[in-house]
């Protein structure tokens, strides 16, 4: 647990209690490696799906080969912190399945080849992703998702109990009094034909099937707060430009209920809660941010419409997090990244961390990435603030 109050700690406390810090808080959750790798001057490992590919290449090489790359994706991660003033330490999202066998230089087997339930990822070395090519099953059909979910009803165990992270723990305890250390405990309804179908079929059930994520969310949550954890990114995917991915009703009536009782959980906890999700949330943004409070909004999506002005104006006490569009990022000038972001800085603060929209994708200019964070920490505001807040 952090026991000083590191200027990281106290600006992102500043942020989610309302107070100008000294200077504007900046993160993020995601960094592709080849972006971090020609702004450190070094090979990498600090997120996108590449790193997924080599944790694969990495258990077939063994327990120690595998114990190396966990030391090393840990080492990187914190000198891109470092290197930017990051105040919140994001660990890279990982693939922790153990794979059974490399298929051939790019493609690697997961599970029983004999079996009804292996997948074949293939890694393209161009576009630096690695993803599913190949599974034993499809898309499941709704009547195959209600019996899934009929399933893990009769087999789970009520009593499992949530588990820390071992990378997670172990970033908390070494870097926890430098950095905020970000925890991890989100849920959402498979953006899948089959299960989305459910949710007019059956909205009783999936809501059960949400129910099953919970126990597991909020045991984990707990695990992480006595581990040290203050902040959990969390939240779901469930929206694209167009809006939600099911109707405001389900919204209303299976998901809200289930996200309050997360976000009451935190707020009792002392525990921040960062609700994500990409997309237009518009249509259920009263029912999420206005009912639900959250403490904070990530990945929220400029392009799909959500702007840190409108928001700010139906909801002064949301911290929000990010809104420099990935696109502008990809594509822009470092002049039109920096004027973005003071866009939405002056927009939201105090209440407010800079970041790009999702993550620092790969292709992205490292002039453009440094004009963001430089932007934010150059910052002052126009107006007179109360002074920064103090991490207890």
């Amino acid at each position: 647990m952090a026991t000083t109050a590191s200027p990281h700690h106290v600006r992102i406390q500043s942020a989610f209690e309302g107070f100008w810090p000294d200077r504007i808080p900046i993160c993020e959750q995601a960094f592709a490696s080849s972006v971090a790798s020609e702004i450190l001057g070094r090979p990498v490992w600090t997120g996108s799906t590449d790193v997924h590919y080599a944790e694969a290449c990495a258990y077939l090489a063994g327990d120690q080969a595998h114990h190396e790359f966990l030391d090393r994706l840990l080492a990187d991660t914190v000198a891109l912190a470092r290197h930017f003033d990051f105040d919140v330490l994001h660990l890279p999202w990982r693939h922790t399945v153990r794979p059974t066998r490399r298929v051939d230089e790019y493609r690697i087997l997961y599970g029983d080849p004999e079996g009804s339930d292996w997948r074949i990822y293939n890694y393209d070395p161009e576009s630096r992703t690695y993803g599913l090519s190949q599974s034993a099953r499809g898309p499941m059909a709704v009547e195959e998702v209600v019996q899934t979910i009929r399933t893990q009803f009769r087999q789970l165990d009520r009593g499992d109990s949530g588990q820390m992270d071992e990378l997670r723990a172990r970033a908390q305890r070494e870097y926890g009094n430098e950095f905020v250390v970000a925890g991890s405990g989100g849920m959402a309804v498979p953006m899948e034909p089959g299960w989305l179908e459910a949710t007019v079929v059956d909205p009783k059930l999936v809501g059960e099937y949400i129910d099953l994520q919970i126990d597991r969310v909020l045991a984990s949550i707990l695990a992480q707060y006595e581990h040290g954890i203050k902040l959990i990114n969390g939240g779901g995917d469930f929206a694209f430009n167009d809006g939600p991915v099911y109707s405001p009703e389900f919204f209303r009536q299976v998901m809200l209920p289930r996200w309050k009782r997360v976000f009451e959980f935190c707020r009792d906890l002392g525990v921040y809660y960062v609700m994500r999700s990409d997309g237009d949330l518009w249509p259920v943004a009263d029912d999420l941010f206005g009912d639900g409070q959250p403490h904070a909004y990530y990945e929220v999506d400029y392009d799909a419409g959500m702007r840190f002005d409108r928001l700010r104006a139906r909801f002064p006490e949301l911290v929000l997090i990010g809104n420099v569009s990935c696109d502008l990022l990809r594509r822009g000038t470092p002049d039109q990244v920096a004027r973005r972001t003071r866009e939405c800085i002056e927009a939201a603060g105090p209440r407010v961390v800079a970041a790009s929209s999702n993550s620092i994708m790969h292709g992205t200019p490292p002039a453009n990435v440094e004009a963001l964070y430089e932007a934010a920490k150059g910052y002052r505001p126009s107006r007179n603030g109360n002074s920064a807040a103090v991490w207890v």
